[in-house]
């Protein structure tokens, strides 16, 4: 994988998008480009494009630059205490997650990282876990050449340099769900794959030999 691709990013939470910014730093085949609700900070020695936009104009965005790769964020974390102000905070409402992947579908991207939840079931009780269900269902159906659904517990740093709301429960390391998430965006194995915990750690072990790596699983397969 020599040629650099555009990998673009929105909705994501403010620690896992900025730990994807520091990790697009070494990894020169990506050209990271992120959609924001506001302006951030970008670290000393980044190079990434940065569009600010209301989410209901995302799509035109999309359309204009084109990227081979979508990570998305399926709604706000679980468990988060307080509000997540940041510009490159999750979109609340699903439902407009689903849109801007059709819009993407449409625009030419070829693959999608949906950042959903542990636990996540269209049947579940709980409403937050049941949208989230919901919305990997549809995503499911929009005709991506590949899907990775990543089912993280509630998200967590250790030592983080930057603000991060405080979180309950041991949680998923935000670190390793970005690793995860860049490995995941070097694959190229057509298919609909889930990781859920042991899978998200196993794909963010990989990520220095991920360009050069192939599932093993085919298809629809579970990882973790």
């Amino acid at each position: 994988m020599s040629s650099r691709f555009r990998v673009a990013m929105g909705g994501v939470s403010e620690p896992v998008g900025y730990s994807l910014i520091e990790l697009a730093r070494h990894q020169p085949q990506v050209r990271l480009v992120a959609l924001t609700l506001g302006e951030i900070e970008v670290p000393r020695g980044s190079r990434m494009e940065v569009f600010i936009a209301d989410a209901d104009r995302w799509s035109r965005v999309m359309k204009a630059m084109r990227p081979k790769v979508l990570i998305v964020g399926l709604g706000p974390a679980l468990n988060l205490v307080g509000k997540d102000d940041s510009p490159l905070r999750a979109i609340d409402e699903e439902e407009t997650v689903v849109e801007i992947a059709k819009t993407a579908r449409f625009a030419g991207v070829e693959r999608l990282i949906a950042i959903s939840s542990e636990g996540a079931d269209r049947w579940s009780r709980d409403r937050h876990l049941s949208a989230k269900g919901k919305a990997e269902t549809e995503l499911s159906r929009l005709g991506f050449k590949r899907l990775d659904i990543v089912r993280p517990g509630p998200l967590s740093q250790r030592g983080g340099r930057r603000r991060i709301s405080a979180l309950r429960g041991r949680g998923t390391d935000v670190d390793t769900v970005a690793k995860a998430l860049m490995t995941l965006s070097l694959r190229r194995t057509p298919g609909k794959f889930t990781h859920d915990g042991e899978g998200i750690d196993r794909a963010a072990g990989m990520l220095s030999r991920a360009p050069a790596m192939k599932d093993g699983a085919g298809p629809h397969a579970q990882e973790g």
